[in-house]
């Protein structure tokens, strides 16, 4: 299994195994997918759907206003390969997006507000099949 980091809109990230990268891909990201490298580094990716304007708002990546919508994997990447991310990496980048975001359109500075996220504690839990159902 390799890891990947799963980030969905609401939502804190999490790490997922899959089989390959083409399955990961394909359970994740709606419709076709672009890579991006937002982090400054050409050994993590950024994989997100290309069809950004009818997704949910998700996250702003970083400070040069570069937004996501629906949901994305964080991965590694080898070259134009993709390749799965390790256990330190994964943490890196979970806290580095540890809080979802939502659209406010008030502000022109920040076009995005943190909030908290859904505490799925304390109650049922819906997992990322579940998720995807919906």
């Amino acid at each position: 299994m390799t890891r990947y980091l799963i980030v969905e809109s609401g939502y804190c990230p999490y790490q997922a195994g899959f089989a390959s990268s083409a399955e990961a891909v394909a359970q994740v990201v709606e419709g076709d997918y672009q890579i991006l490298k937002p982090f400054g580094t050409p050994k993590i990716g950024l994989i997100c759907s290309c069809e950004q304007s009818r997704l949910k708002y998700n996250r702003q990546i970083n400070d040069d206003g570069l937004t996501i919508r629906g949901r994305f994997l964080i991965c590694g990447l080898n070259g134009d390969k993709i390749v799965g991310l390790s256990k330190e990496q994964a943490n890196r980048y979970s806290r580095l997006l540890f809080l979802p975001q939502v659209e406010d359109m008030r502000s022109g500075d920040f076009p995005a507000a943190k909030i908290r996220p859904q505490d799925e504690r304390l109650g049922s839990k819906i997992s990322f099949w579940e998720r995807l159902s919906r």
